[in-house]
């Protein structure tokens, strides 16, 4: 297609560059209580399954070494043993309650050794809990402490920056989506918890990608995008492109287009136009 004079200003040509892309991974969720209930009560029977552990196991030593001397009865050496081992279930079955939950080994003999919940240390007023539900294709590329921001229809003009926390071990088998725990910022305390919210989390440090401004990449009514090429800024032509991550403005290009190649930014949609509806003489 080749403009006339007069239609030449109504396209601005620019050339195809490069831009920072950062990997991000987009998912829905809310906005959760400041502890999550089912990690405190988990950490909780944890500490009393480690003390009753603890306990039984101290009262088999004292019956054992009375029985040396005293002739402890046979049934009581059998109770202990077998309260012993009851609890020895119990703390093994709370482990791994815990550990279903993100929590690793060396918290979990932390907490047993300490007698603290591992929740308790996190708590802090100006943050909040925020907890997003991962597509099960995009939860291997999460991990603890990337970054993430969080949206909420209550105030769509801010942005609540914060970091993952916690990744649930399990997936969700309905919808084939993994909870992933976040914690947020928010000193002026304007969270509720409940709230509906947008999440993206960074998965890598942003690449140089080959881009255009958004304006240069026109949906076709087949739902295909296409860009205008022009090697002098007159004659165009159309060329099929297929694109990736927006961001600021700018659009990814995966295939179509090499960076340096002249293309039609503003008024590429004026091209498109003039293909579908040719002006008569």
């Amino acid at each position: 297609m080749e403009l006339m004079s007069a239609q030449v200003s109504a396209v601005t040509v620019e050339a195809v560059g490069t831009y920072l892309f950062p990997v991000e991974k987009q998912a829905v969720g809310g906005i959760s209580f400041e502890e999550d209930p089912a990690v405190v009560q988990a950490e909780s029977a944890l500490i009393a399954a480690a003390a009753t552990y603890e306990r039984t196991n101290k009262e088999l030593a004292r019956v054992k070494s009375l029985g040396d001397t005293n002739g402890i009865p046979q049934k009581e050496l059998e109770q202990a043993i077998s309260d012993r081992q009851t609890a020895q279930s119990a703390l093994k079955a709370a482990r791994d309650a815990v550990r279903s939950l993100g929590e690793t080994d060396a918290e979990i003999d932390r907490m047993i050794t300490t007698g603290t919940i591992n929740s308790a240390s996190l708590t802090r007023r100006s943050n909040k809990w925020a907890l997003a539900n991962i597509a099960e294709g995009d939860s291997p590329s999460i991990r603890v402490g990337q970054s993430v921001v969080v949206k909420v229809m209550a105030y769509p003009d801010r942005v609540f920056p914060g970091t993952v926390s916690r990744i649930y071990a399990t997936a969700d088998a309905s919808t084939h989506r993994v909870a992933v725990r976040c914690e947020i910022a928010d000193p002026a305390n304007d969270l509720r918890a409940g709230m509906l919210a947008d999440f993206v989390i960074r998965v890598q440090e942003p690449g140089l990608s080959t881009a255009i401004r958004e304006s240069g990449a026109v949906r076709e009514p087949d739902g295909t995008l296409t860009a205008w090429v022009t090697t002098d800024r007159r004659r165009f032509s159309q060329r099929t492109i297929k694109t990736g991550r927006r961001r600021d403005g700018h659009v990814q290009i995966l295939e179509g287009l090499k960076p340096g190649e002249l293309i039609a930014s503003d008024g590429a949609i004026f091209l498109s136009n003039m293909l579908q509806a040719p002006p008569t003489d």
